[in-house]
């Protein structure tokens, strides 16, 4: 007789936190869930389950019931109850890599407090896998993954090894049928062997004699109640299967794999297998928007800068803020494909993580400040090489001869871009009117933003003199001298007056160290500078931008730059439809264009194109309809001294609905691929993805950092969806307006991805603005030097004011070097008593980074910190050998 086949069953519930559902509603059958399972596992301890990877389950649990903690833990430490590594089950794609780091660290630490992590890189129902998660999982101790989505049609194999593009490996277990394969195979015990027979069926062609997997659970499900009882039951009466309950690092634990598993390096976005729901790149950009705000000022801003040049490190705030950026990660929730109720509190969790961000920087910037003289500004460099970069300075108006002095005496050009007017108001009135008058508008002694520092009387006109800092003037006299002058004429008419200093907003281009600061001060001189304008061109020396009839531009020799194209909508959060013969809108019914900065530091051409959009799709059709409205959209072209690329920034007040809005750009050279930088690496793209799974593939991709095609690099502002087109021009999705979570009947995509419930909010009306900017080059965009310019465009600089005496000397001050060709940072922060550097060489072939800063030894660490082996320093600087796309990790002390 044969041996009976083996079938892990594995019980797990898919949490999504929040969904068609905000996250406190769903949180309370969690709590159903946890409290059953609780029960459940302490009455027989051979029922086992796996909580979904991710802690959140675990922690949004105890919120509510904390006197369970000890239970949990000790169902983990038993071995009953499976839970981590994530503290999220994020969204790889449109994160930072950075923040993925932090989700791991963050899933790791907590778990290992309730008893211990599953170690396997669980990652069930993300929409597609980034190229570099092997690596990152590896160097966080982890060698074993689980995947669904994304898996290409070469992998015939229920596990397979996967290499990030440094060549890290781990081995995949793809999930044949997803994460709820098995999810309604105990529903009728009656039928219990023949629904084994039929999922075994299903598994056969890619698990050939190995032990079988069945995933018993789906999204929310609820433990079942009498799993034990059927698997006793079954395993009594059946010869041909024999049921195992495990979790899922119980089965990986004895999961067969040799060297003959198929292999798969780079990313997995591949629709051969399972749907990939590509367009949630584009659904609810502003989602995209707020968390790319949110991790650059923490990760590159608020830590670096207060672990170099803070008092005290912050790390109460630095953690409530990650946790907030970490909880918008899942998928449900950064993806835009969720209820308008979720959306909302993801925007207000960015917006926390954002206002504790920038108040860190603040402070850091005003420590800095401390030591530069009054009346002078200190500037603060982000990133780790010197560099030069436009800073704009609120000072008081000076001359037409404006520059900025430097420490040591240089000067550099400076433009003013803006003045105040020393008159902000004025009006006549009978002097009884004057108290009550004043009274509507003063708040304290704050008077239109300003601090009301003097009352003056000239015959009938009093004159309230405001300034930008509050003098050391007692409000109780100036309300007196005020009603004084009401009683000298009470009954004749006064003129009033609101006056404040002239005061000009200027720019210059100043170069700062490396995660350093400098000091600058305005001074009356003249010096020429590099930016030229005229009534249709901008030039800085190294691009020129001519504008070309309807509202487009030339850059060099790319002519027809910037031809918007309005199309409609007919899909969802998760797909975009065209419609079957869709209307497209690209030639705008008026063009006007201004000259509207002139240089010598910036210069800035603005086109105001007019077109007539339809406000929507056709009722009870997926047309677009016949009601349409003018939309002006405002095209901002910006040229800075010493930037070989343009800023270009669009903005509007979108009134449609069901639309695509795309940027579209002529390339150079054909592109038979394109080049997207993402998460700790670049990624080779070209065509359309794989499809296969009733979804229709579109070439429809998204880049984080920069996309690259042709001879041309585009700088992004935040996650963006870009697609090649003919190998000759690329668009840019600027805006994707949509009305429902999942279409039951989206034309793109065979199997509803959820529920048909109305989103409005995700049609994004009202104001918009996008920003990008657009670099041409020669060769490749490593030869180029892409990630350095993206760089440059990702981190202006921070000012301050200086508040020490006024007699101390423009001075700088030294941070943290690292150069390096290809070297990026991606973190640097305090911790173990030291700093925490993290790098990564972003290109195809090896570097040596060298570091040089406040430091006297330094070790390597893994991707957490931990430290390991000492490493040696030459002349006081750390080189480090790095290989192609690797990350790296070293803590510095001393």
């Amino acid at each position: 007789m044969t041996e009976p086949r083996l079938v892990h069953v594995v019980p797990h519930t898919h949490w999504d936190r929040e969904w068609y559902f905000p996250f406190q509603r769903f949180r309370m059958t969690l709590v159903d869930l946890v409290d059953r399972l609780l029960d459940l596992m302490e009455a027989d301890p051979r029922y086992v389950f796996t909580l979904d990877g991710q802690l959140a389950t675990v922690d949004d649990y105890l919120e509510i019931r904390p006197e369970n903690e000890p239970r949990i833990k000790a169902l983990v430490e038993a071995g009953q109850l499976a839970i981590g590594p994530w503290q999220i089950l994020v969204d790889e794609y449109l994160v930072s890599g950075e923040s993925i780091v932090r989700n791991l660290e963050l899933g790791l630490r907590r778990a290992e407090e309730l008893g211990g992590a599953m170690r396997i890189g669980y990652l069930p129902d993300m929409f597609g896998h980034v190229a570099q998660m092997p690596q990152l999982l590896r160097r966080a101790g982890i060698d074993r993954a689980v995947v669904w989505r994304g898996v290409p049609a070469a992998i015939d194999h229920h596990a397979f090894r996967w290499s990030g593009l440094d060549g890290s490996e781990i081995v995949a277990e793809y999930l044949v049928g997803g994460y709820g394969a098995g999810a309604y195979l105990f529903d009728d015990p009656e039928a219990l062997g023949a629904a084994v027979e039929q999922l075994a069926a299903t598994l056969q062609p890619f698990f050939d004699g190995d032990e079988l997997l069945a995933m018993v659970g789906t999204d929310h499900k609820l433990p079942m109640t009498d799993l034990v009882h059927q698997i006793e039951q079954l395993n009594g009466r059946e010869t041909r299967f024999q049921l195992r309950l495990a979790t899922l690092g119980d089965y990986l634990s004895r999961a067969n794999g040799d060297g003959n598993m198929p292999h798969w390096r780079g990313e997995l976005r591949s629709g051969a297998r399972a749907n990939l729901l590509m367009g949630v790149t584009s659904a609810r950009i502003d989602l995209k928007a707020a968390c790319a705000r949110a991790e650059r000022l923490l990760e590159r801003y608020a830590e670096p800068l207060q672990a170099l040049h803070g008092d005290r490190w912050p790390g109460e705030f630095i953690e409530l803020a990650w946790r907030r950026v970490i909880d918008n990660s899942a998928h449900d929730s950064i993806c835009g494909c969720s209820a308008d109720a979720v959306s909302e509190q993801v925007l207000v969790r960015f917006a926390e993580a954002e206002q504790i961000a920038a108040e860190l920087v603040r402070r850091a910037a005003a420590s800095v400040g401390q030591g530069v003289p009054d009346g002078a500004f200190a500037i603060l460099n982000p990133s780790p090489e010197a560099r030069f970069d436009l800073v704009e300075l609120d000072v008081a108006a000076a001359g037409e001869q404006l520059a900025l002095e430097l420490p040591g005496g240089e000067l550099v050009a400076a433009q003013e871009v803006h003045r105040r007017e020393p008159l902000l108001a004025e009006d006549t009135i009978i002097g009884a009117e004057i108290g009550p008058w004043v009274g509507r508008r003063l708040h304290g002694r704050e008077l239109f933003g300003l601090w009301l520092n003097g009352v003056a009387v000239d015959g009938r006109e009093l004159t309230l003199e405001v300034g930008d800092e509050a003098q050391p003037v007692d409000a109780v006299v100036l309300a007196g001298e005020i009603t004084a002058a009401a009683d000298i004429a009470p009954d004749e008419q006064w003129r009033i007056r609101i006056v404040a200093a002239p005061r000009s907003r200027v720019v210059a281009r100043v170069l700062v160290p490396p995660l350093g600061w400098t000091s600058v001060r305005l001074t009356a001189s003249h010096v020429e500078g590099a930016v030229r304008g005229e009534e249709r061109r901008i030039s800085n020396g190294l691009v020129d931008v001519i504008l070309e009839e309807g509202g487009t531009f030339r850059i060099g020799e790319i002519s027809g730059i910037g031809r918007l194209v309005d199309g409609g909508d007919c899909g969802d959060s998760y797909n975009h439809a065209p419609p079957a013969e869709d209307e497209l809108v690209d030639r705008p019914a008026s063009v006007s264009v201004e000259l509207t900065a002139a240089g010598p530091v910036r210069g800035e051409l603005t086109i105001v194109r007019t077109y007539r959009w339809p406000l929507g799709l056709a009722p009870g059709s997926t047309a677009r309809g016949a009601e349409t409205a003018d939309v002006r959209v405002t095209t901002r072209l910006e040229l800075r001294e010493g930037e070989p690329f343009v800023r270009v920034r669009i903005a509007f007040d979108n009134p449609a609905a069901d639309h695509r809005l795309r940027f579209h750009v002529p390339l150079p050279l054909p592109a038979p691929s394109s080049f997207a930088e993402g998460q700790f690496g670049v990624v080779e793209r070209s065509g359309a993805p794989e499809g296969g799974w009733g979804e229709v593939p579109l070439a429809t991709y998204p880049a984080r950092g920069f996309v690259d095609a042709g001879g041309l690099a585009v700088l992004l502002d935040h996650v963006t969806e870009y697609e090649v087109l003919d190998e000759r021009e690329l668009a840019l999705t600027v805006l994707r307006s949509t009305g429902l979570i999942s279409r039951s009947a989206n034309p793109y995509r065979d199997d509803p991805a959820g529920p048909e419930i109305a989103i409005p909010a995700a049609q994004c009306r009202g104001p918009w603005s996008f920003g990008f900017a657009l670099y041409p080059h020669d060769g490749s965009w490593a030869d180029a030097d892409v990630p350095r310019w993206a760089e440059h465009y990702h981190h202006p600089f921070v000012t301050t004011v200086g508040t020490g005496a006024p007699d101390l000397p423009l001075s700088t001050g030294a941070g943290l070097r690292l150069d390096g060709r290809g070297v990026v940072l991606s973190s640097l922060r305090r911790r173990h008593e030291g700093l925490e550097l993290r790098v990564v060489c972003l290109q195809a072939e090896a570097s040596t980074a060298t570091i040089a800063g406040p430091f006297s030894e330094a070790r390597e660490a893994d991707l957490h910190g931990q430290a390991g082996d000492s490493l040696p320093l030459t002349a006081g600087e750390l080189r480090l050998e790095l290989g192609p796309w690797e990350i790296r990790t070293v803590v510095l002390g001393g």
